[in-house]
């Protein structure tokens, strides 16, 4: 398990692949607001263990010891992602953000109430990009422009 799948409460990683299941991650434009989410979203009673805020240096270091630390099979998987668009392409697209100094900001929510209070809060944030990870899909709340996703890229998009 790397550093950045500690940070986050159960299972961070599907096949080799960042994939927090049951997290809203939220890119924002910068750390200052990244913070301000954190600390509202523990005030509104999300446990501290299930927020997680990143400073832009330290998610993009994350994802790329995360990387590192694969075997063939996953970087095999994270490539085929790349290719229809799924999970890997948001993580490129996180980078690419967090490079540009966007802090993440993330969330556990499970349940309808749990979700729409997250949503409220992370949305006031201003996210470049928000999407949560459930058990079969990602839902994207808020799509960055420069999104590649497998519609985008099929011309759909």
């Amino acid at each position: 398990m790397s550093e950045l799948t500690r940070q986050f409460t159960g299972s961070a990683s599907t096949f080799g692949l960042l994939y927090p299941m049951h997290y809203f991650l939220a890119l924002v434009p910068g750390e200052a607001a990244a913070m301000a989410a954190a600390r509202e979203l523990m005030a509104a009673g999300f446990p501290e263990d299930d927020v997680v805020e990143l400073a832009p240096e330290a998610f993009v270091d994350l994802v790329e010891a995360h990387r590192e630390n694969k075997g063939m099979w996953s970087h095999y998987l994270e490539s085929f992602s790349r290719v229809v668009g799924t999970e890997a392409a948001y993580i490129d697209l996180d980078l690419d953000l967090a490079r540009d100094g966007a802090a993440v900001v993330a969330v556990r929510a499970e349940g309808g109430a749990a979700k729409e209070r997250a949503v409220a809060i992370l949305q006031r944030g201003q996210p470049l990009a928000m999407r949560y990870y459930g058990h079969l899909s990602i839902e994207v709340l808020v799509e960055h422009p420069n999104t590649r996703t497998s519609a985008q890229q099929g011309g759909a998009g």
